[in-house]
């Protein structure tokens, strides 16, 4: 019998904000709190909301 590969999980997609805010359990027209880019909850700091896993952020400005 020939060694086969080992198999590979492929790599997880980035969330939507809506699908993290369902999987964290909170109302998803809160969208602003989820980083668009890797759906990881978004950290207030002052005037911007940071993602603290992919680095994105967002200022006031962004919301007006």
């Amino acid at each position: 019998m020939g060694v086969s590969e080992p198999q590979r999980n492929p790599a997880p997609s980035p969330a939507s904000p809506e699908a993290a805010a369902t999987e964290a359990g909170t109302d998803a027209g809160e969208y602003w709190k989820w980083c668009p880019r890797c759906g990881h909850e978004l950290e207030n700091q002052k005037c911007k909301f940071r993602c603290p896993r992919c680095h994105y952020f967002m200022s006031c400005s962004d919301f007006d």
